[in-house]
């Protein structure tokens, strides 16, 4: 995973609690990368992870809130940094169904090496889509966040229904959208 995830996961700790939480989780997490990261490397997804876990025990809130807050975060965070990518979109379907032959192209050029999970998009309606994630990270959550940041960036209202898919694993899920 790119280590803009996680510098990305550092800041919103910092922004909600500060740097002595930030310390500590990472502290505490016991990273093989002793918790430095930059942009452009790669760490194992499983940092992240750590670090969720140990902010859930110090916040009292569950790993699946605060991940998919993260995923809100992230969404925010990366319309700020890569602008050109929502350039002329007007809802989050049109957002949403860009992200895996477009956005996650570019991801490809900017970082080599990355990874990004698949996402099969399928309109049905204009007010309904069905969104196939597939990832061997498993982080659905962080998925769901970023379709409730995208929803939010258009202000609408999307009601998100999902599903493990297959071995029920989380390696494949789907998310079925419908707008509200």
């Amino acid at each position: 995973m790119k280590g803009m995830v996680f510098t990305s996961f550092l800041y919103l700790i910092e922004e909600r609690y500060g740097l002595d939480m930030v310390e500590s989780v990472i502290e505490e997490a016991k990273l093989p990368s002793g918790g430095i990261y930059t942009t452009v490397g790669t760490y194992s997804h499983t940092e992240l992870i750590d670090m969720i876990v140990v902010l859930s025990k110090k916040t009292n809130i569950s790993t699946e809130n605060l991940t998919k807050t993260f995923g809100i975060y992230l969404f925010a965070e990366l319309i700020a940094a890569y602008p050109q990518w929502i350039e002329g979109l007007k809802s989050s379907f049109e957002l949403l169904k860009r992200v895996d032959g477009f956005i996650h192209a570019e991801v490809r050029k900017l970082y080599p090496g990355a990874a990004p999970p698949k996402l099969k998009c399928e309109r049905y309606t204009d007010t309904t889509m069905e969104l196939v994630y597939e990832s061997p990270r498993c982080m659905g959550d962080i998925a769901e966040g970023l379709i409730q940041g995208c929803a939010s960036h258009y202000g609408e209202k999307i009601i998100i229904r999902r599903e493990k898919v297959g071995d029920k694993s989380g390696s494949t899920e789907r998310f079925l959208l419908t707008l509200g």
